[in-house]
């Protein structure tokens, strides 16, 4: 069994455990109700996925969603939802510069996770590639980033996660 740090969640986790009915959706839902007991955070996202999420409930006028995702992409005990900051968009621009093929919205992702000291980024995003790590920090006076592992929301992994919550 694979041993987690903190774990950040992409936006396509959420769409996935929200909107879609499948066996990972529900790993996904049993993953929160096991963490809502959990003593402090151990899953980390960034505001860009409220802003996300938010697009096809606006656009739909789904006021009941978007008031779901507003209460649920939240601080709490055991999700750490953090903003874009200035120095994780410094990151993101650094991790834009190494990997050409990396998109915006998924750099800022892996920036935060980054900077969050996350061990692990579970996506579904097939752009993401299997790890992260800064070849050069951004300023030296940054500390050392430690580097992020991609994880896949499939039923091996989602149960690993499970199993070492369990622990």
């Amino acid at each position: 069994m694979e041993a987690f740090g903190a774990i950040y969640l992409d936006t396509n986790i959420f769409i996935m455990a929200f909107e879609i009915r499948s066996e990972v959706s529900d790993q996904l839902t049993q993953i929160f109700d096991r963490l809502d007991g959990q003593p402090e955070a151990c899953l980390v996202t960034s505001e860009l996925t409220l802003s996300e999420l938010l697009v096809r409930p606006i656009r739909e006028n789904d006021e009941q969603r978007m008031e779901q995702y507003e209460a649920f992409i939240a601080p709490s005990r055991w999700l750490n939802v953090l903003p874009a900051a200035r120095s994780t968009l410094r990151v993101a621009a650094t991790l834009r510069a190494q990997n050409s093929n990396l998109k915006l919205p998924d750099a800022i992702h892996i920036a935060t996770a980054l900077r969050a000291n996350c061990s692990h980024i579970l996506t579904n995003d097939q752009g993401i590639k299997a790890s992260y790590s800064l070849h050069l920090r951004v300023k030296m006076s940054d500390p050392p980033i430690t580097p992020l592992t991609v994880i896949r929301p499939d039923a091996p992994t989602l149960s690993s996660i499970l199993q070492s919550l369990a622990a």
